[in-house]
């Protein structure tokens, strides 16, 4: 016999829909016990997905993309949040299970796909959002999900690579919101719309069809811009993570927190 529901989860979605933020303590009550101790460094706070989602999903009915799900946290937050449709693509077979039956308790429409991404993925995609996924191939066996994967820095280089392609194969107009960057850099024709703190680093990219050179970021919680005439990068793109490089004390509740 399936256990009930708590009462509080199924309040989740009327009121991220509402507009009121979730703890995030609330929130990870939808996971495993194992899941929700992982929370702290591998699933994206509910602030962050709340504003991520936002700023990807400008459009209603706007298709979102987010690589490298996990438990699917931030595509059921963004499903909840948003008038969004959300897609989510991970790995491991397991953890799109638990996404699966966490967005059912939640009771929002994801689509989570099992497997590797490929540059084909971009098509039809209006956003784009990555938590550092591939940070993992590079950290300590304990701070890694698990060891049902392969982790190496071979194939860290290999999805940056195939990342890199993702975003240059997408089509004019497409939004990239990284949370603690990914690894890697934009190509010629992102500009950087906006770089916040929220609980880590989060930036908007837009695909606008050439370099962009000088752009203003937008502010918001934080003082700094491109130099004029500078070509855009990605911070991300200087040193190789260790680990999801996020605040521990950042998160929206004050326990660890909630992809």
């Amino acid at each position: 016999m399936q256990a009930p529901v708590l009462d509080h989860i199924g309040r989740i979605r009327d009121t991220l829909r509402g507009g009121t933020l979730v703890d995030d303590r609330v929130f990870d009550d939808v996971y495993p016990l194992h899941i929700r101790r992982a929370s702290s460094i591998h699933w994206t706070p509910v602030e962050v997905a709340v504003r991520a989602a936002k700023l990807l999903a400008i459009e209603p009915g706007a298709r979102l993309l987010d690589i490298g799900s996990g438990v699917g946290k931030f595509c059921i937050v963004a499903a909840a949040a948003c008038d969004a449709r959300v897609r989510g693509i991970e790995h491991r077979p397991h953890l799109v299970e638990i996404a699966e039956h966490a967005a059912a308790k939640v009771g929002v429409d994801v689509t989570f796909t099992t497997g590797t991404f490929s540059p084909a993925d971009a098509e039809g995609v209006d956003g784009i959002y990555l938590f550092n996924p591939f940070a993992e191939n590079l950290c300590a066996s304990s701070d890694s999900i698990d060891v049902t994967v392969e982790r190496s820095l071979a194939r860290f280089e290999r999805d940056i690579g195939l990342v890199e392609q993702l975003f240059r194969e997408a089509r004019v107009g497409t939004r990239v919101v990284t949370y603690c960057g990914f690894g890697g850099q934009l190509p010629a024709g992102y500009t950087l719309a906006t770089r916040e703190r929220c609980a880590g680093m989060i930036e908007l990219w837009v695909k606008t069809g050439h370099a962009g050179r000088g752009e203003r970021v937008a502010q918001r919680g934080l003082t700094e811009s491109p130099a004029s005439g500078t070509p855009v990068t990605s911070p991300a793109a200087a040193p190789r993570p260790s680990a999801r490089p996020c605040p521990a004390d950042s998160h929206t509740s004050p326990d660890p927190r909630s992809s």
